[in-house]
């Protein structure tokens, strides 16, 4: 029989570097930030081999404040500590705010678990001159208390040694309230805290300013503007064009290596016309998508994010959510999936409608779409243009949010708390392993779902109907599909069948619109629809359905039918909102 792994649950405050932490210990690329709700569910993996502690494991938490399971994540924290085989709780601790940090831990020591305590962020407090007596702290908790710096990788072998060796239940420190608990926390740090560290007043009065709404709001967009223009510049567009290059080169070779296999020209068409080249027209985009993750990445790291929260509060309040809901807002950037299960730390008031209006916001797999149409059309301004389609995008994942009406008993916004970190360089490696698994996750989906569209899509177009070689284009299974609901787009001006059939691909990766444009029209957009026609293909991409995995995530959350009434009012509203631009643009155009 075999024997059951060691298991370490990791528990701790939002922001306290757990995260950090657990991906120190793991294999794990779990995204982290200088923010609370990176971790929205229990995440289990083995402790890294080069540490040589076979048959073990860690468990990361969601971060909470209480073991009171009044929310989301409180709940999933308590039923992992009830329910699963855990050996030893690591309570993580931010040293810069032992106080706020050991309400958790007194709560944590009446489970009757074996548990040990991880100060980090030990370095800040030593930078900021203050000094904690790791001896005091550890009498008055009556457990095993380590000083570490999870960023710098300090103190982490002798972190997981004391994990691993420690069996002692702390001696429940008990109190019936919060004004007791308050008066036993003053206690401990009047013997463990022998010099109290300076926050820089710098620090203090800049967010005095960027977190009023009057000079935050502003800002926000003028950094968000200028992440997507440093990742529509010229830097990215060149990158991209040697990157395109390259593939050029590449199906070449590829032809000439089917050619001298004796392949017939039906299946070289098939390989490399479709399937190559179609793939290829996805991954000629990484460069810029990469720029776009490290900026993002870079943002949050550094403790903005959290800021710009504070400062949208106010506005996000007159549309019946926290400053909160920004957090999911924001990951939809970069996959809409991961955003709708980050709306599991919001109130229930708000979860629902923050959810719906997820898929307004344009991610990471629509990138490469304003990319070939900026190139294809708005090349001289392929900033503005990328600019003006996002702040389009977010205007109406805006209005979602005021006009959705969900059966909750209020709509009422509730209350931001929430404590802003510190404000941090990020460090460089972090970064890279933030953009090394979103690229990873671009590829997968490129090799997986794209790869499959592309050979679904070029089959489809080189049959006709009697599953014969088609003679002419026009006579394929395609385009007789897409021809049947091409003339309902023509109001849109993109009414051509091989563009429609193209969006119906993009349902189960929007990426696969690109590929499939590349593979159906060759000769290029510019020849089938005109540069207004073009902008309200933009609008509607960006704007309809979402994929089969957002629909599938939406529906875990919330149920079947109200992913499918997701999936008709996305539709409604990109038609609305794509035929108005297009009259906007017929009369500014006259």
């Amino acid at each position: 029989m075999t024997k059951r792994p060691f298991t370490i649950a990791l528990v701790g405050n939002p922001n306290c570097g757990k995260t950090t932490l657990f991906n120190l210990l793991t294999k794990s690329g779990e995204p982290v930030g200088n923010r609370a709700g990176v971790t929205f569910s229990a995440k289990k993996e083995p402790l890294r081999q080069n540490f040589h502690v076979p048959n073990t494991q860690i468990l990361d938490l969601p971060g909470i404040y209480s073991l009171s399971g009044g929310k989301n994540e409180e709940k999933i924290t308590l039923d992992a500590l009830k329910k699963e085989p855990i050996d030893v709780i690591l309570n993580i601790i931010d040293a810069t705010n032992l106080e706020r940090g050991l309400y958790l831990t007194l709560a944590l020591s009446a489970l009757g678990i074996p548990m040990v305590a991880a100060l980090n962020m030990m370095d800040e407090v030593k930078k900021d001159g203050g000094a904690i007596d790791i001896s005091a702290l550890e009498k008055a908790l009556q457990i095993p208390v380590f000083p570490i710096s999870a960023a710098k990788v300090q103190g982490i072998r002798s972190l997981l040694l004391g994990c691993l060796h420690t069996q002692k239940i702390p001696s429940p420190i008990l109190f019936s309230n919060r004004a007791e608990a308050e008066k036993t926390i003053r206690s401990i740090l009047s013997e463990a805290i022998k010099k109290q560290g300076v926050r820089s007043r710098f620090e203090d009065r800049i967010d005095a300013c960027i977190c009023r709404p009057i000079i935050g709001i502003p800002l926000f967009f003028a950094v968000m503007c200028a992440v997507f223009f440093l990742t529509f510049s010229s830097l990215g567009n060149a990158l991209s064009a040697y990157m395109e290059h390259i593939f050029s080169i590449l199906s070449v070779y590829l032809q000439n290596w089917l050619s001298h296999l004796g392949s017939s020209a039906w299946l070289c068409r098939f390989i490399v016309d479709g399937v190559w080249m179609g793939i290829a027209s996805v991954l000629s985009f990484i460069p810029q998508t990469a720029i776009l993750f490290f900026l993002l990445a870079f943002l949050e790291d550094s403790g903005y994010l959290a800021r710009a929260v504070s400062a949208l509060d106010h506005v996000m309040k007159h549309l019946g959510v926290s400053g909160k809901a920004v957090i999911p807002l924001i990951i939809g950037f970069g996959c809409t999936v991961p955003a709708v299960l980050a709306t599991s730390t919001l109130e229930a008031s708000e979860k629902e409608r923050t959810a719906a209006s997820l898929p307004f916001i344009p991610c990471n797999a629509r990138l490469p779409v304003i990319l070939l149409l900026s190139a294809s059309f708005f090349e001289e301004h392929s900033a503005l243009f990328a600019i003006s389609l996002y702040l389009l995008c977010v205007g109406v994942s805006f209005l979602s949010l005021s006009c959705y009406r969900s059966k909750e008993p209020s709509n009422d916004a509730p209350p931001l708390i929430m404590e802003l970190p510190r404000y941090r360089m990020p460090r460089l490696v972090n970064l890279l392993r933030e953009v090394k698994n979103k690229l990873k996750d671009f590829l997968v989906r490129a090799g997986t779902v794209v790869f499959l569209s592309c050979v679904v899509v070029d089959l489809l177009a080189m049959l006709k109907p009697n599953l014969q070689p088609i003679e002419n284009s026009s006579e394929s299974i395609l385009a007789c599909l897409g021809n049947t609901v091409a003339p309902f787009f023509s109001i849109f001006g993109f009414g051509d069948g091989r563009i429609v059939a193209a969006l119906a691909a993009g349902f189960f990766a929007k990426e696969s619109i690109v590929s499939t444009i590349q593979i159906l029209i060759p000769e290029g957009l510019s020849a089938v629809i005109s540069a207004s026609g073009a902008f309200s293909l933009a609008i509607f991409s960006l704007l309809y359905v979402p994929c089969a995995a957002t629909l599938g995530a939406f529906a875990k959350e919330f149920g079947k039918r109200k992913a499918f009434f997701l999936f008709l009012r996305t539709f409604l509203i990109a038609c609305i909102v794509t035929l108005l631009s297009d009259i906007g643009l017929r009369l500014l155009s006259k």
